[in-house]
């Protein structure tokens, strides 16, 4: 048997053809969901991309594993083991598999990128300090993993993680992608007014109006790998189609990729005994509280992710899942579908009966963290998302929203104020998970209280005095006294029932 881990940065499930989209972003990954299965609700638990592969390599969430952000005590591995010895109740997902017999072989420079060790743990080959190590385009990424196929494809018990960084800004396919894409029909949100309205009200690095401001080392000089991107933010709808166009052809770059990897299976005789899972670290909020091609809040654009698992021969063609789980589910099912052992202590529960026609109950809901730009926790059930948030970082974000995904899938319009039901069921929901994790002999500190209590905040890729003076300079006194409010003044939460003392900056309020 052999797997390959198809992982691609940022990009949301809406932005595929097999998910419904409406330009042809993605025909190789469409092919493969149509033979094999695609799930619908499919969620990183903690976002983005440092939390989420520590929650997906370990198989446990973000409170447990101690990575909920990307700097400070937050970053760090809560490693299972002492001096040489490893907890295999908790092992990492490679090692697990190491410790089977398998070879494990990966092709990223992740772990580079974010200082992490442990994404390194595990892997028996790693090519990671042979790509770049940061903006690794797709072509080169596949060529290595290519020519590994070429000589060792053939061997028995391998499996492949391969890391396409291209649907993540900065947007630099090659002009031909971009060709396909402009001019094409995208979602239907958000609207030109919305984005118009976003550009006016809402305030911050990676917002509309400010999406340019975050760090002078990331910035559209109009030069080298940015020269495609719009020089302006996404504030306007022509340049707003920009940035769709990039983000779009960074996806049909992969997806000519993966096309490269599946005819060298083909060819060397081995497409049938391979399994092929997509999926992405972490989605991308494109308006989504007001924040545009970013993965900064715990929005439904920066969490969900796609999930697609072909298995000739081994999974009926054409599945379709709509059962709520985490991305960290995957492990377990993997290694239950293969007749493997599963670690007595992963959080991660196996959704394997649910692909082979078995009983299983489905999970009533997930609790879901990010933890780059504002720290958000949310509690997602098939029809509502619950938002708190811990820090609003340098955004006008609210202490409490509450969204009905199928009648606002953009959530623009809060009803927390209106649904004080829901909002305490929710919040019930919520707190449990956090006393269940929490207290009790095995009871762990929850790694955002740690960051806090070190003094560290959100503001990792942008300094608040970047986006004072830019509010300054804008003449925009009433967003920097509402940011200085927000960051200076003690704030009471809201009460468990909700109440009705949601704050009227709410940056749904321009599309009621």
């Amino acid at each position: 048997m052999r797997i390959i881990y198809l992982d691609i940065d940022a990009c949301r499930p809406d932005h595929l053809g097999c998910y419904g989209y409406p330009r042809p972003t993605s025909p190789t990954i469409d092919a493969l969901a149509a033979a094999g299965a695609r799930f619908t609700q499919c969620f990183t638990s903690d976002a983005p991309c440092l939390p989420s592969r520590a929650a997906l390599f370990s198989a446990r969430f973000g409170i447990n594993n101690g990575i909920t952000c990307h700097n400070g005590p937050a970053s760090q591995m809560r490693y299972a083991g002492s001096g040489h010895a490893h907890d295999a109740t908790r092992a990492l997902w490679m090692r697990h598999f190491q410790t089977a017999g398998w070879e494990t072989i990966g092709f990223s420079g992740f772990g580079q990128r974010h200082l992490a060790w442990w994404f390194y743990a595990g892997f028996t080959q790693n090519f990671g300090n042979q790509l770049p190590g940061g903006s690794e385009p797709a072509d080169e990424v596949a060529d290595k993993a290519v020519a590994w196929l070429d000589v060792n494809g053939t061997s028995d018990n391998w499996f492949m993680h391969v890391n396409f960084w291209d649907a993540h800004t900065p947007y630099r396919a090659p002009e031909e992608y971009y060709a396909r894409m402009r001019g094409l029909p995208t979602l239907p949100h958000p609207t030109a007014n919305e984005v118009a309205w976003d550009a006016e009200h809402v305030y911050g690095p990676r917002t509309a109006r400010d999406w340019w401001i975050s760090d002078p080392s990331f910035r559209n000089d109009q030069s080298g790998a940015t020269a495609r991107m719009p020089a302006g933010g996404p504030a306007t709808w022509e340049d707003y189609l920009g940035f769709v166009d990039g983000y779009d052809a960074g996806i049909a770059f992969v997806d000519d990729q993966i096309a490269r990897i599946l005819a060298e299976l083909d060819r060397l005789g081995i497409r049938e005994e391979t399994v092929i899972v997509v999926s992405a670290d972490h989605g991308e909020s494109i308006g989504e509280l007001g924040m545009y091609f970013e993965h900064g809040n715990c929005c439904e654009g920066t969490s969900k992710v796609p999930l697609i698992i072909n298995w000739p021969g081994n999974l009926d063609a054409g599945q379709v899942i709509d059962d709520l789980i985490y991305q960290l589910d995957l492990p377990p099912s993997l290694l239950e579908l293969l007749g493997l052992d599963v670690p007595a202590n992963w959080d991660g529960r196996s959704f394997a009966p649910t692909l082979t026609g078995e009983d299983y109950t489905p999970r009533d809901y997930l609790v879901l963290g990010t933890g780059i730009y504002s720290f958000q926790r949310a509690v997602r059930t098939q029809r509502h998302r619950l938002i708190r948030t811990i820090h609003s970082g340098l955004y006008p974000y609210d202490p409490l929203y509450l969204f009905e995904i199928e009648t606002d899938p953009n959530q623009r319009v809060n009803l927390a104020a209106e649904r004080p039901d829901v909002v305490a069921e929710l919040d019930h929901l919520m707190l449990e998970w956090l006393w269940e994790h929490t207290t009790g002999p095995g009871g762990v500190t929850d790694p955002f209280q740690e960051q806090l209590n070190a003094g560290g905040d959100p503001d990792l890729y942008c300094p608040r005095p970047v986006i004072e003076r830019r509010l300054t300079d804008l003449g925009r006194d009433d967003q920097l006294a509402d940011l200085r409010h927000r960051r200076d003044v003690s704030r009471h939460p809201l009460p468990w029932h909700g109440g009705t003392t949601v704050d009227s900056t709410n940056v749904s309020e321009g599309t009621r």
